[in-house]
C-alpha cells in the first residue's frame, strides 16, 4: 500500500492529463475527418473513449478560482442549451475549451494537420482504387448542364471539398511563416482539381478570400490598418442580421444576393418573419411548424435558436478574443478566424471545434499560455525574419 502511495505522489498527473487531452482531441478530429457523426455506431464507440480521456484531463488539472468560475459559467450556459435545442455542439465546444489548460494550441494544430492529411489521402486513394465508394453522381453547372461530381466516400461532394478545404487551412496556418508563391500555386492547384471533381463554388471562393487575407497580412506592416482583420465576426454577424431583417424577394438586388447564396437569406428571413426573435433558447420543434429549410448561417442559427441573451454573450466573447489576438499581434490567427467568419455566413459547421479548430482559440481568454509557440516554430520564424532582413 505504501508503494502505491509513493507511485501516486511521484506521478506527474498533469502531464498524464495533457496527454489524455491530446488523445481526446485526436479521436474527435479523426471522426470528423472520416465524416462520422452521432448517428454512426463507430462514432459512438470512439466518442466514449474520447470523453474518458477528457474526464481524465479535467480531474488531473489544477484550476484557479477564476478558471473554475468561468468554467462554471460556460457549462451552465451549455447544459441548458444542449437540453433545449437537443444538440451537443455547445456542450462539447465549451467542455473542449475548459479542458485546454496546460495544452499547446500549436500541438493541437499539429495533431489536426497530420490526421486530416492522412485521412484525405486514404479517402481519395481508397475511392480511386475501389476500396471505398467514390460517390459518383451528376449535378447541374452554371449553364444547367449535368456534370459528374464525386464525394470520395464522404456522403456529399460539397462535404468532400470542405474536408479538403479544412485540411488546406490547417496546413496554411501550421506553415504560415513559410508561405510564399509556391505554397499559393500548390494549394491553388489542389483546390482547382477538387473543384472540378466536386463543383463546390462556395469553398473555392472562401479559399481565395483566405489567400487575399494572407497576402494582405504579409504586405501591410501598419498595425492600425491590420485592425480590419479583427472586425470579421462583427461584420459577418451584422451583415447576416441585416439581410435577414430587410430581405424582400421583390427587390432585384436582394433577389440576386439570395440567389448567390443558394436561397439562404430567404430561409432565414422566413423563419424571422414567422417566429420572430426570442430572449431565451427555443426547441427545434418550435421551428418545425413552418419548416423552410436548414439555417445555413452560423450567426443567425445561434440568434434564432439560442435567443438574444446567449447570442450576445457568445458574440461578445468572440469579439473579446479578436481584440486580444489583435493586441498580441497574432495576425495569422485573425486571418484564419476571418476566413471561417466568411464561411459562417454560409454554413453551420464553424461552431464545431473539431471541424473548425480555430474557434478553440477562444480558450486563450481563459488560458493565455496555450498560445505559446513550439520552440521549433519560433526558431523557424526567427530564421525567416532574419532572411527578410
Amino acid at each position: 500500500m505504501e508503494k502505491i502511495r509513493e507511485i501516486y505522489r511521484e506521478t506527474d498527473w498533469e502531464k498524464i492529463g495533457v496527454a489524455s487531452y491530446y488523445g481526446f482531441f485526436a479521436i474527435n478530429i479523426l471522426m470528423k475527418a472520416f465524416a462520422y457523426d452521432h448517428g454512426d455506431n463507430i462514432y459512438r464507440y470512439f466518442f466514449v473513449f474520447g470523453m474518458f480521456f477528457l474526464a481524465v484531463k479535467l480531474v488531473t488539472t489544477r484550476y484557479t478560482l477564476r478558471e473554475i468560475i468561468w468554467a462554471g459559467i460556460l457549462i451552465g450556459v451549455a447544459v441548458p442549451l444542449s437540453v433545449i435545442t437537443k444538440s451537443n455542439t455547445w456542450l462539447l465546444l465549451f467542455l473542449t475549451i475548459v479542458g485546454m489548460k496546460n495544452c499547446s494550441y500549436q500541438n493541437l494544430i499539429r495533431i489536426a494537420v497530420y490526421i486530416r492529411v492522412l485521412c484525405i489521402c486514404v479517402l481519395v486513394l481508397g475511392s480511386t482504387f475501389g476500396v471505398y465508394d467514390i460517390g459518383y453522381k451528376t449535378t447541374p453547372d452554371t449553364h444547367y448542364v449535368e456534370i459528374p461530381v464525386y464525394s470520395f466516400a464522404l456522403g456529399e461532394p460539397n462535404y468532400a471539398f470542405l474536408t479538403v478545404f479544412l485540411t488546406l487551412m490547417l496546413l496554411l496556418y501550421y506553415n504560415y511563416e513559410r508561405l510564399n508563391r509556391w505554397w499559393f500555386l500548390g494549394t491553388t492547384a489542389v483546390v482547382f482539381v477538387f473543384y472540378e471533381l466536386t463543383f463546390c463554388r462556395t469553398g473555392i471562393a472562401v479559399f481565395f478570400f483566405c489567400w487575399s487575407l494572407i497576402i494582405f497580412d504579409k504586405i501591410v506592416k501598419n498595425k492600425k490598418i491590420k485592425a480590419v482583420l479583427a472586425m470579421s465576426i462583427p461584420v459577418g454577424a451584422l451583415f447576416s442580421f441585416a439581410t435577414m431583417v430587410v430581405y424582400n424577394g421583390g427587390n432585384p438586388l436582394m433577389k440576386r444576393l439570395n440567389h448567390y447564396v443558394s436561397g439562404r437569406i430567404y430561409i432565414m428571413s422566413s423563419y424571422y418573419n414567422d417566429q420572430g426573435l426570442a430572449l431565451y433558447p427555443r426547441t427545434q420543434e418550435s421551428f418545425y411548424a413552418s419548416y423552410y429549410g436548414l439555417i445555413d448561417n452560423s450567426y443567425m442559427f445561434v440568434l434564432l435558436y439560442c435567443g438574444w441573451i446567449v447570442a450576445l454573450f457568445f458574440f461578445a466573447l468572440l469579439c473579446l478574443l479578436l481584440y486580444k489576438l489583435y493586441r498580441m499581434e497574432r495576425y495569422k490567427d485573425l486571418v484564419m478566424l476571418a476566413t471561417l467568419a466568411l464561411y459562417g455566413v454560409l454554413e453551420q459547421f464553424v461552431m464545431n471545434g473539431f471541424m473548425n479548430p480555430f474557434i478553440l482559440l477562444g480558450a486563450a481568454l481563459l488560458y493565455p499560455g496555450i498560445l505559446a509557440e513550439h520552440p521549433a516554430a519560433k526558431e523557424e520564424e526567427s530564421r525567416c525574419r532574419a532572411l527578410k532582413a
